[in-house]
């Protein structure tokens, strides 16, 4: 599996997770963490220690919207108001990384997409670029 389409496999599971947590709060627990995160990183091997990092952290994040939503009955129907709602822009922050290292490794036009939409949720501005700017500018600077 590429480096891009692995990128994009871990960006949609780590939004299921979220999405998960934030609407089943009470589903999970330090157990079900574990699986997920055993279920997604596998062997291990298909990752590289920043992107282990990176998967790790989202899982920390997810676990703090968690501790959130087991105490609170009520909430936005949306499960990404719910993200906002608990952790703002930072609860993104997890996917760009993601998104940012599969595109370092494997440049791709769908996890750019991927990594612009979350670009603007975590900094609240677009990234001002097209794919074919991106690309000419990580040739010019290596």
């Amino acid at each position: 599996m590429s480096a891009a389409r692995r990128a994009l496999e871990l960006l949609r599971s780590v939004d299921r997770l979220f999405e998960d947590v934030v609407l089943e709060p009470n589903a999970w627990d330090d157990r079900t963490f574990a699986d997920w995160m055993e279920g997604v990183v596998g062997d291990g091997e298909s990752l590289d220690r920043q992107a282990l990092k990176i998967v790790q952290r989202a899982v920390r994040r997810a676990q703090r919207m968690q501790r959130y939503w087991s105490s609170r009955p009520d909430g936005p129907e949306d499960w990404r108001m719910r993200v906002d709602e608990t952790l703002g822009s930072a609860g993104w922050r997890p996917g760009l990384e993601l998104a940012e290292w599969g595109m370092a490794i494997d440049p791709d036009p769908e996890l750019f997409d991927e990594m612009t939409e979350r670009f603007r949720a975590v900094n609240f501005t677009p990234l001002a670029l097209t794919f074919e700017q991106w690309m000419s500018r990580q040739a010019t600077a290596n």
